[in-house]
């Protein structure tokens, strides 16, 4: 019997200060389909190949990953039948929807005057007529943390940080890199988003050692985490009222493979 770890996720970071995080009560992503793979070319953390690949689910399936039961949940959506006996896969490659739902607080020191605050997220957010693919929605000072949808911004040095609800006033100009943490067996080896608004986005990990499948079927279990799963970075409006932007981080994510 052999076990397999390994962690993700999503995200981005920017490129400025006053950061800071905290955990999601609700964090909706859609599953578009999951790989494992043989082989693959890690060329950098934003560029792969892969080889020898077998589909294990292929439908859109969504799941509150900060929800206990996720882990069942998730596993009815692979089929392990397709993982050929004898060969040793390496890699498990998921394919996202870069739209997602979360619901949460992040504590961060207010600029006006250096005293906590609280930035919720917001239902009501909106970022006007700005591209999803560039901008990040403003949070909520204070208040009731509300379902906020977020979208995974691409890599860019045109990105537009929201300092409103309705994002009448906002900074642009922010550069947003795919800024994956060095720890891969906590997050994973490389990212991949169109630099357009195209709505998918993949991803890639490295198994922590090398599964052989045997001659049963093997048995996939998943498990999340979503402490310090949401990020936020303290701003000011053009009236020096504080304000802050949010958008989800990388949650843990755990994978066991499994020889029955």
């Amino acid at each position: 019997m052999r076990i397999l770890f390994l962690s993700i996720f999503i995200l981005f970071s920017l490129n400025v200060n006053a950061q800071h995080f905290g955990n999601a009560d609700r964090y909706d992503v859609t599953i578009k389909q999951i790989d494992v793979c043989e082989n693959a070319t890690i060329t950098n953390e934003n560029n792969f190949t892969t080889s020898g690949c077998v589909t294990l689910g292929s439908s859109d399936f969504t799941v509150d990953i900060a929800s206990k039961a996720v882990g069942a949940t998730f596993g009815k959506y692979t089929d392990t039948t397709g993982m050929i006996q004898g060969r040793t896969y390496r890699y498990f490659v998921p394919t996202l929807s870069r739209s997602f739902t979360i619901t949460g607080s992040v504590t961060f020191t207010k600029l006006s005057d250096g005293t906590p605050g609280v930035c919720n997220t917001d239902e009501d957010a909106s970022i006007a007529s700005n591209a999803r693919h560039l901008t990040i929605s403003a949070g909520k000072v204070g208040g009731t943390a509300t379902p906020m949808t977020g979208y995974v911004p691409s890599a860019t040095t045109s990105g537009i940080q929201c300092r409103n609800q309705d994002c009448s006033d906002s900074t642009g100009s922010r550069t947003f890199v795919l800024d994956i943490p060095n720890t891969k067996s906590l997050y994973g080896s490389a990212i991949e988003v169109p630099a357009d608004g195209t709505g998918t986005m993949q991803m890639i990990y490295e198994l922590s050692s090398p599964f052989t499948v045997g001659e049963n079927v093997p048995v996939i279990t998943m498990s999340f985490g979503t402490q310090n799963a949401l990020e936020t970075f303290a701003m000011q409006d053009d009236e020096a009222n504080d304000t802050c932007t949010i958008n989800a981080y990388f949650p843990k994510f755990s994978v066991s493979v499994v020889n029955p």
